[in-house]
């Protein structure tokens, strides 16, 4: 794959959101004064709210003259996966840029992102570096014991616990396993042959690492990341589900994907075991070391999402989740 040069790329942008007003008008804020502009915004509404339609008109009305933008009903399921295939389709870029609806961008992050193309004519997806994130020592060094998500110096790897190593810190622009879809380029023809995962809805967990790292099997050493590209990502939450449902969520969507990408190899099998161990022996030491009915709850809903995942093995390992995201709708 070859991608145009800096004159000839058009860029668009696409941002889910989902009840998160205020975060929406930053973000978009942070994007009307790039050093390079985006030809377009796109936001997919997975809530269709009135308040969010109101948000988008008033950015087309002040800033419209030099970026076009567009709303759009996810009129179907409440899903970020869904919506970002819904952008793609409606895009005109030839470069795509996915961001979450609560990052802020420093000014020249789009130019630096899209140098990263120029230099390494290969490269199919960039992303920029989240720089308030952060994984103190002895946290960092238990979450790597149970292959969690952890930082290591200029390494980002997808984990068969479908966990991710982050490049924390980030001191040149490296190769990648996976890339975060909140602020991450692609080019657009990838998407003729892959797309996000829409068996995933409500918080999609795992489907940009999913998605990243199948394009990376298929073409190794085409996912980037650059330092120079920064940004903050506030995890808002806004419009963000209970705790019980996420963990339930979460357990359920991991297992699935853990087969999806890594089969039934007895080492890969290993690790994925090991890492829900790890996970129940956190939360239950968070429980231990700060006692609390919601810290209680976590520990209790952890537990019962595992027997969950284990009565349905058979059709999570079949691809088959039907069962739990039909309630979700």
């Amino acid at each position: 794959m070859s991608v145009k040069t800096a004159d000839e790329t058009v860029l668009s942008t696409i941002i889910p959101t989902y009840r998160r007003d205020t975060d929406l008008s930053e973000c978009i804020d942070s994007l009307v004064i790039q050093t390079r502009l985006p030809a377009e915004i796109i936001v997919i509404d997975n809530a269709n709210s009135a308040s969010t339609r109101e948000v988008v008109s008033l950015k087309q009305e002040e800033f419209g003259e030099k970026i076009h933008f567009r709303y759009i009903q996810n009129g179907e399921r409440n899903s970020p996966t869904i919506a970002r295939n819904i952008g793609i389709r409606e895009s005109s870029g030839t470069i795509l840029l996915f961001l979450d609806d609560d990052v802020i961008l420093e000014q020249e992050f789009i130019e630096n992102t899209l140098n990263v193309f120029s230099m390494y004519p290969v490269a199919i997806g960039v992303q920029g570096t989240v720089i308030n994130k952060r994984y103190p020592a002895g946290i960092n060094l238990i979450l790597r014991l149970f292959y969690l998500t952890h930082s290591e110096t200029d390494k980002n790897r997808f984990l068969p616990s479908i966990q991710n190593v982050y490049a924390i810190p980030l001191t040149k622009i490296i190769r990648c396993d996976w890339l975060m879809s909140g602020c991450t380029c692609y080019k657009k023809e990838i998407f003729t042959e892959f797309l996000f995962d829409e068996k995933l809805l409500r918080y999609s967990s795992g489907d940009d690492s999913d998605l990243s790292y199948r394009i990376n099997k298929k073409y190794p050493g085409t996912l980037f990341q650059t330092p120079h590209a920064r940004l903050i990502h506030k995890v808002s939450m806004e419009g963000r589900h209970s705790d019980t449902q996420v963990i339930k969520l979460g357990q359920v969507y991991a297992l699935y994907l853990f087969y999806k990408n890594f089969g039934t190899g007895f080492r890969e099998k290993l690790i994925y075991i090991w890492s829900r161990v790890g996970l129940l022996l956190i939360q239950i030491g968070l429980f231990i070391g700060k006692p609390s009915k919601q810290g209680f709850r976590k520990a209790v809903s952890l537990i019962q999402a595992y027997q969950y995942c284990l009565r349905h093995l058979n059709l999570i390992q079949q691809g088959n989740i039907e069962f739990f995201t039909k309630k979700l709708l």
